[in-house]
């Protein structure tokens, strides 16, 4: 009995706890409702849903369907309060394609055979055409953006060039072959005299790293600046007024482009650089290559005769070569060696060694290269000793040599002549001509004076007279012919001008200041 009431007192114990238990717990907390709007296709509604739901929910409340690109404001994941308000936005994306007209440029060209004022159109201008795809952004039937993706160029527009006359007051010189000069990015060419100029390549945008006229005087070779390379290596033709260019398809020629003489027509031998982001912006591959081109646009594929090469401590800048008048031989220059190409074994044979010139800077000292008339001379700069110095990388003495390309021997023509001498030697092999710095010792920022020589040594200065300043360094070319004597055509102060080498009057043929480059055949 006692056992049974203790059991008894034991369950009433548990159920009276579990009472009181239940008692002090809290109440179900109450979530109340919240009203709410949503506005969606063009209509609103208001709707109840439970506080703490989020705007995810009150479009699934709402049975609204959400594509793809569609949003809300507030975002999809925002908690709702009491009379918040839901905007549903439809959002449309596409691609919409256009053609857009690009208007061409007009271009002036100062002419110095046409009287002063004078206009004549050389070439009508016409507008290209370019297709525009723009992505486009519609919220709730309203455009937001328009936004240009990609074009792609349909047809270039036509440069529109006027030559204005600018007739100089300078006397007409005979002009024998014919004489290439580049003016602001333009070629032009003197036959018979000087008074008569007629364009060859307007396009504006030569760059002067090449610039020669093919032994046959048919054909200019010259570089052109390009959107996606350094430059672009083209020719033209000077037979005729057609302005007909062909693209050789060969890119970033910075130190040699030339024409080949010989057996094969319109051959070209060309170097090579890699474009770099880097000082100088150029990284050279010291290569060799040929090519033939064909009247009718075909260009062969190159053959290289030197491959790229790392041979020397400044690679980095590059090498320039210079062929034989017939063709068969190519002579190197560096900025620590001269000497001959071996176009059987891609080697190179080296007839002079140099201390290479230590600029201080991003540039390199390279020496010029003439090749006698009969292939047995090669014209250089060799960068001499200086006395009792201990860094001869800084010698300023660089002397006018002649190499004897059988024996190796050098002689020197002209001492102390400054690193940019740039000998050219005379077609008939008589006199070389070359530049002379007024202060030797500091060449690499001296003024420079026009000098011909014999191979004997004989020197004679021919301009510029006494007192005037004095030119630039650049490479002179020669007449190929004249019968009052042999001339040198040079730039001076921007202007073309010439001088006999007889008598040494010199005349001025331009007088618009922008040219660059000359040569002549």
């Amino acid at each position: 009995m006692a056992l049974y009431q203790r059991a008894v007192f034991r369950n009433f114990l548990t159920i009276f706890l579990l009472c009181l238990l239940s008692a002090c717990a809290p109440a179900a907390e109450f979530t109340p409702d919240i009203s709410v709007s949503i506005e969606a296709d063009g209509s609103s509604r208001e709707l109840t849903i439970p506080a703490g739901s989020t705007v995810r929910d009150l479009v699934d409340l709402a049975g609204i369907e959400l594509g793809v690109v569609d949003r809300t404001e507030p975002s999809i994941n925002s908690e709702l309060f009491d009379e918040d308000s839901v905007r549903v936005i439809r959002v449309e994306e596409r691609f919409e394609t256009e053609q857009v007209v690009m208007p061409f440029v007009s271009r002036t060209i100062q002419n110095e055979s046409l009287p002063t004022g004078e206009q004549r159109l050389i070439q009508n201008g016409a507008n290209g055409l370019e297709e525009v795809t723009y992505h486009v952004r519609i919220e709730n039937g309203e455009q937001i953006s328009r936004t240009r993706v990609s074009s792609i160029i349909i047809t270039d527009p036509v440069e529109e060039i006027i030559m204005i006359g600018a007739q100089s007051p300078f006397s007409s010189v005979d002009i024998s072959g014919r004489m290439a000069f580049l003016a602001a990015g333009n070629a032009w060419l003197l036959e018979s005299n000087s008074g008569a100029r007629r364009a060859v390549v307007t396009t504006g945008d030569l760059d002067g790293r090449v610039f020669e006229i093919s032994p046959d005087g048919e054909w200019l070779l010259f570089t052109r600046q390009s959107e996606t390379d350094i430059n672009e290596l083209w020719v033209a033709s000077l037979d005729d007024d057609s302005g007909l260019l062909l693209d050789l398809r060969v890119a970033n020629i910075i130190h040699y482009a030339g024409w080949v003489p010989g057996d094969a027509d319109n051959e070209i031998a060309f170097s090579t650089v890699e474009p770099s982001v880097t000082a100088p912006g150029w990284q050279a591959n010291n290569d060799l290559q040929f090519l033939n081109f064909e009247t009718s646009g075909d260009v062969s594929s190159p053959l290289v005769v030197l491959p790229a090469r790392e041979d020397s401590q400044y690679s980095w800048w590059g090498t320039s070569y210079a062929v034989t008048s017939e063709g068969s031989l190519f002579a190197f220059a560096r900025p620590d060696a001269v000497g001959l190409v071996d176009q059987g074994s891609d080697d190179l044979e080296i007839l002079l060694s140099l201390t290479a010139y230590q600029t201080g800077s991003d540039w390199a000292w390279m020496p010029g290269l003439s090749w006698s008339p009969d292939g047995e001379l090669i014209y250089t700069v060799d960068h001499a000793e200086q006395p009792d110095s201990a860094q001869q990388e800084r010698s300023p003495i660089f002397d006018l040599v002649a190499i004897e390309v059988d024996s190796d021997d050098m002689n020197v023509i002209a001492e102390s002549v400054g690193m940019f001498a740039q000998p050219v030697v005379a077609p008939d092999g008589s006199q070389i001509a070359f530049l002379r710095a007024f202060t030797p010792l500091q060449s690499d920022i001296s003024a420079y004076e026009l000098m011909v020589a014999t191979p004997e040594g004989a020197a004679l200065s021919l301009f510029p007279p006494e007192g005037a300043p004095g030119l630039t360094p650049q490479r002179i070319a020669w007449s190929p012919t004249s019968d009052t004597g042999p001339i040198i055509a040079f730039i001076y102060q921007g202007d073309l001008w010439v001088v006999n080498v007889l008598t040494g009057e010199a005349n001025q043929l331009t007088g618009d200041g922008l040219v660059t480059a000359v040569s002549w055949r």
